[in-house]
């Protein structure tokens, strides 16, 4: 029987300030507790209804009734096993991200949508992932569940990304892009191996403050050509197809 405490204290990470107060987040399912276990990343506790899902392990493992696994899930349908992990140091290293290209995220607000984008990043051999402060949480239930494991293999910093901006300019040979309606045909642009790639909010796109002369504004276009049939696409589906054409280029 797991104490009453503990169910109140994993059931407290649902929170985001919880999250951050404690340094913990909360992983579940088997296919995720397996993949987080071959990562890096620290579990503190393990609690499941099978202990025999689980292979030889150090981390403690407690286990726990449907019920008690129930109240402590943030999903609708529990899984069989939940993980208390600490969340990781993510230490900002520019003169790495100078050699590779990296995604930009300015307030995206879903959670699937978040998710979606840090499986595509992991796909697609991208490292780090740099977050405006008022981009949805990582470590948010829904967002974790939704990269599939790819989080525990991606690097996500939240940072002043209008200050990193600023100094990437200064880099040479870096590129910075960012979709618009009124950029240029991604097939048909010079695109560099290394720089930022912009993606803004899901409703505004990038604000005002990312409005500079100095980032080159590339076009998804719509077919046929010079047709347009919405104002925008999903962001999530917009990454996908801009980072693609960009590894298209390397390959």
């Amino acid at each position: 029987m797991i104490e009453s405490n503990t169910i109140k204290h994993v059931k407290s990470l649902h929170q985001k300030k919880n999250r951050l107060a404690h340094g913990e987040f909360i992983v579940e399912g088997v296919k995720m507790v397996k993949e987080l276990s071959q990562s890096d990343l620290h579990i503190k506790e393990l609690f499941t209804t099978d202990e025999s899902i689980l292979e030889d392990t150090t981390v403690p493992v407690s286990k726990a009734s449907e019920k008690e696994l129930g109240r402590m899930s943030a999903m609708k349908n529990p899984n069989k096993i939940l993980a208390v992990v600490k969340t990781p140091a993510e230490e900002l290293v520019t003169e790495h991200l100078q050699q590779k290209l990296s995604l930009v995220l300015e307030n995206i607000q879903d959670p699937g949508n978040m998710g979606t984008i840090i499986r595509l990043a992991n796909w697609y051999g991208i490292e780090d992932i740099l977050c405006s402060l008022d981009t949805v949480e990582c470590y948010n239930p829904k967002v974790v569940q939704a990269t599939m494991g790819a989080l525990f293999r991606v690097n996500i910093h939240y940072t002043d990304i209008y200050k990193l901006i600023d100094k990437a300019h200064t880099w040479p040979g870096f590129g910075i892009y960012a979709t618009h309606l009124n950029g240029e045909n991604i097939y048909n642009a010079d695109l560099t191996a290394n720089g930022f790639i912009l993606m803004g909010n899901e409703s505004n796109g990038l604000s005002d403050k990312l409005d500079d002369s100095a980032i080159q504004k590339i076009l998804i276009p719509s077919f046929p050509l010079g047709s347009q049939k919405m104002e925008s696409l999903n962001v999530a589906v917009a990454t996908a197809l801009t980072v693609a054409e960009f590894r298209r280029r390397q390959l």
